[in-house]
């Protein structure tokens, strides 16, 4: 097994052991912010060359990025949907907002809501080095408690639900998370949801939801690896409201 490998293994499983992992959205060992450090020191100021940086610097140390393969799913859902509204849930440290607000049309935005001061503050300096903060706003909290905010921010970029859905946080939450925005009419007939990590760790709550309203959204599965692990097996599901 090659060295690089090996350490990307196992920083992985030194983030997943670690509680904080869980509870403070990062891996307890100072990674992200190492990360940020890197980022700026080497990444060109626009979005490919930040998200070439990151992969680069994650094929040593693990991260919870969405990653370079998924990353692929990812746009061809974007370009298929071409949003003009998204939200992320789940923004660690601002990769997947980069790849995907560098893919969004002009006047559009990309809110973000992520549990973790530190992240949020990771994150915004990430998308900022990027050259794409005039489309993305970060908000720091859970949806549960940030609704309302997130439905102001909503409603300043002139639309009245959501494009395009990027959940990729608690797997606990993402049913919760989704009802809630079912309910206060965020999402709606053409929003699309891409739900990342639904094998490792999975959303079995979230996946049965779907199964059984599958009246009202179109699902399709994608078979995939793990983030920057190869040999772990992962899946994305991306439902589109009937």
């Amino acid at each position: 097994m090659a060295p690089e490998i090996i350490s990307r293994t196992f920083s992985f499983i030194s983030a997943m052991v670690n509680s904080s992992t869980r509870k403070l959205g990062q891996a307890g060992d100072g990674r992200e912010q190492a990360l940020l450090k890197h980022v700026l020191e080497v990444a060109e100021k626009n979005p490919q060359s930040v998200l070439n940086t990151i992969d680069k610097y994650a094929q040593r140390t693990w991260l919870m990025n969405i990653g370079d393969d998924k990353g692929t799913i990812l746009d061809t859902a974007l370009t298929k949907c071409n949003p003009k509204t998204v939200l992320e849930l789940g923004a660690y440290c601002g990769y997947s907002a980069v790849r995907i607000a560098s893919q969004l049309p002009p006047g559009s935005k990309l809110i973000s809501v992520e549990m973790s001061p530190q992240n949020v503050s990771i994150a915004r300096q990430i998308v900022e080095h990027a050259g794409l903060s005039s489309k993305v706003t970060v908000i720091e909290g859970i949806l549960s408690t940030k609704v309302e905010e997130v439905k102001t921010q909503l409603h300043a970029a002139n639309a009245k639900f959501f494009d395009f859905v990027f959940i990729d946080h608690d797997k606990n939450c993402y049913l919760p998370d989704v009802l809630l925005l079912k309910e206060q009419g965020m999402i709606e007939k053409g929003t699309v949801l891409f739900a990342d990590n639904m094998k490792i760790p999975g959303s079995p709550k979230y996946r049965s939801y779907l199964k059984a309203h599958s009246n009202e959204f179109e699902t399709v599965e994608h078979n995939c690896s793990f983030e920057y692990l190869k040999f772990l097996p992962d899946s994305v599901v991306i439902s589109t409201c009937k």
